[in-house]
């Protein structure tokens, strides 16, 4: 059972940064926008404004911060081990999303590896938070 704790725990972690990140970037674009969105191109457009790509990068770590630490405490042990895991999966994913997605034109190429180079590092942040807490026993 162990290793099905581990496979959940590291989907749970990638899962809830989808969640977290296309929640607060569908809201935020469509504030921006004055309305709703109907098609790719005006979402894309609104999107990569540099104040909203600036926002991305705020809300894309704090999303990869809450899925590591998910995935440590869902894993219950060797959090760091399961937020690498985590970590390695999630970035291989941006890397083939961002390479070979059907929509990977539509994000600028520095944002791109913006995005590749802060999620691993800040889903190790979340895991390393979770085990530094179930090392001083909170």
């Amino acid at each position: 059972m162990d290793i099905i704790r581990s496979i959940v725990a590291v989907l749970g972690g990638i899962g809830l940064i989808s969640i977290v990140v296309e929640a607060l970037e569908f809201t935020l674009v469509n504030a921006v926008s004055g309305g709703t969105i109907t098609d790719m191109q005006g979402y894309f457009a609104v999107r990569n404004q540099p104040a909203i790509l600036v926002a991305k990068l705020g809300y894309n770590s704090v999303g990869a911060v809450l899925g590591g630490y998910l995935t440590a405490k869902v894993a219950g042990r060797q959090e760091m081990r399961h937020g690498w895991a985590a970590a390695i999966v999630q970035t291989a994913g941006l890397v083939w999303g961002f390479t070979g997605g059907e929509f990977a034109a539509f994000t600028p190429v520095w944002m791109r590896i913006a995005l590749v180079l802060v999620t691993g590092p800040a889903m190790l942040a979340g895991a390393s938070i979770r085990a530094r807490a179930v090392r001083s026993g909170t």
